[in-house]
Order: C-alpha cells, then structure tokens, then sequence
C-alpha cells in the first residue's frame, strides 16, 4: 500500500472514530501532498481527531508535516457564547437561508458558536446537534452572561409553555413558544436574554417547580405530547407552530428533565429495547421507531399505552393519534415499516 493510499485511510478512520457524524461533529480535513512536504488543513471541532491524525501522520514518515488544521469553537478574540433572543432560531445545513432547516433553537436557549461565514454562525445547540443559524436570530456574549442567563440570576428562570410577552400598552414585546427561556423578575416581570421586559401573558412555569408539575413518569408525557394535538408537520420543527415527529418526542421528554438526541435514529439508539409482542404491550411514554427503507430509521412515535401512540407525521399532516392495530391504511402502513421500540423511563417492572 502507497504511503498516498495510507494517508486517505487515516483520515477515514480518525473520521470514523472521532468524528463518525457530521450532525455531532466536524471535520472536514484534507491532506495535500507536495513533494516531501505534507499539508493538513481544514476544520474540526474535535481536538482528539486532529492529535490522532498528526500523530498517525508523523509515524508514516517521509513528509515534512504543516498541520493548518483550525479547532474549532475559532476563538481568536471573538465571542463563542450566543443566546437565541428571537422566538425560533432556524438551524440551517449550510450558511444560506434557501438551504434545508435541520432543527430549529428556541428563545433563551444557549448555543456555542463554532465558526463564522458572514453573518452566518455555525453553533452546537444544547442538545449537541450542529446548524447554521443567522446572526440576527441571537445575541453574541461572553461565557460569564451565559451561565448567568441560564441560572436566572437576579430573578427565576421560568419556562414557556406557550406565552406571550406585552408591553405596558398591551401590545406582543415577544412571542414565547414551546420551552423558551425567561427569567421573572420581582413583581412578575419578565426578562428576555437581550433586556427587553414586559408581562407575560399565557402559561409559563417555574423552571425550579417544572420537575414537579412535569415529572419523568409515562403517564405524564402522554399527558403532555396529548397537548400539541393538531400542531402542524414541520421539516426541522421544535415548536407547537410546526414540528417533526423527533422534534415532538424531544420537545416533551425535555420538559419531563431528559434530554434526548435529535433526530429519530439517534433517539432509537438510547434506552432498553422492548419486545413488541403483539403491539399491546407497550407502556406509556415508550418510543417506537419505525423505517421506511430497510434497516434505517426514519420515524419515531411515542407510545400512549398499548397499541395506541401519538406522533407528529406527513401521513396526518401533524400531531394526531393512531392505533398501530388501527384499521386505517395509514396504520397498516405504520405496522408494515414498524422496526423497533425503546424503553427510556425506567426498566423492567
């Protein structure tokens, strides 16, 4: 094998090992070879993959190495700490608003901005995933603000179950979706990440208390996933306004404490695995996952007992309810693709 040849299968296997998905991670490393000299340049948010390939590098021998590679968060003076101040976020695949929404930020959340492409600023939301979000939709600050944003300091953090915020006359300062964050100042006022105040309008919960009013219990995700009936399918969705079927399952496990991952393989991949039986089986609050091409998970639904489960889908245009012993050809459907089931409250009874 050619040293050339060698060289691109380090680069697989140090991807493949530290780095294996582009929703998690970046590293977009490219090795040029000139001569007796060896350029390794690109990105990678992971400092263990750029020490691996360095070291493999220099043990092949024969090459005078250059290593260019940036780690990333790219400091270099400037901010890495951002605070969504709008409604949503959208998390784009690619620096350009006409490229696909892959998950969506809400307001008030964190997010670490790894690198800048104009007023596009890649960023690690708080569940890890990676998008593109535009500068206009958060405010840049430093690591000091951020953890006090989060804790809530000089007021409560409280969350919105779906609220407005008004100003003295009356008139929507901003609008609160799904989990946004705020913080409740003495007298009720509301605080938003950039300054702006106002009253809240609408349900929101202390994020001390939510643990009570929402705990980690099947049951009560069923009662909560029961509240976004109707909500509309949406690509890249997190919010009542539009979600996708992982976005629905992770918006509510969320507000019961447990983060999951986002996306519907990534979710089927966590917990313990339930015997199907017959469909009747299933506990409330077990995740279902289903895969329209063999062997690759496209769906997950969350189960309300039993057969029964509730799921945001194009086959019912959002979040509705379904029986997978249903007569419908929709639910025939579901039972033809049906692949697996997870348990991730609790284990064996």
């Amino acid at each position: 094998m050619s040293r050339r040849t060698r060289l691109t299968d380090l680069l697989d296997e140090v991807r493949a090992e530290f780095a294996p998905d582009p929703r998690l991670a970046v590293f977009e490393v490219e090795a040029e070879v000139h001569g007796d000299s060896l350029l390794l340049q690109g990105a990678t948010s992971e400092p263990a993959a750029a020490e691996a390939l360095h070291h493999a590098v220099a043990a092949l021998g024969g090459w005078t190495v250059r290593d260019e590679i940036v780690l990333l968060p790219e400091a270099d003076g400037e901010t890495i700490h951002a605070v969504v101040t709008s409604a949503v976020a959208p998390m784009h695949v690619a620096p350009a608003i006409n490229t696909t929404q892959v998950s969506q930020t809400v307001l008030g959340h964190h997010v670490l901005v790894l690198r800048r492409a104009g007023r596009w600023l890649q960023c690690r939301g708080p569940d890890g995933y990676l998008g593109w979000i535009h500068c206009g939709y958060v405010a840049l600050v430093d690591e000091t603000d951020a953890v006090t944003w989060q804790m809530g300091t000089e007021g409560e953090a409280w969350i919105s179950l779906g609220a407005e915020l008004r100003g003295d006359g009356g008139e929507v300062v901003a609008r609160l979706p799904w989990g946004a964050r705020v913080v409740r100042e003495a007298g009720g006022t509301v605080r938003l990440p950039d300054g702006r105040r106002g009253s809240p309008v609408g349900e929101l919960v202390s994020d001390a208390h939510r643990p009570l009013r929402f705990p980690l219990e099947g049951d009560a995700v069923v009662e909560t996933a029961a509240r976004w009936m109707g909500a509309p399918y949406l690509w890249g969705g997190v919010t009542p306004n539009g979600v996708d079927c992982s976005g629905l399952a992770q918006a509510v496990y969320r507000m019961h404490g447990l983060l999951l991952p986002r996306d519907s393989d990534m979710q089927a991949r966590i917990g313990e695995e339930v015997d199907p039986g017959g469909f009747d089986d299933f506990r409330p609050g077990d995740l279902l996952f289903f895969a329209e091409e063999p062997g690759r998970c496209t769906h997950v639904v969350v189960a309300t007992g039993g057969s029964r489960i509730v799921h945001s889908s194009l086959g019912n245009g959002g979040v509705a309810r379904n029986d997978l012993l249903g007569p419908l050809n929709y639910e025939r459907e579901l039972r033809r693709i049906f692949m697996g089931a997870r348990r991730v409250i609790g284990g064996e009874a």
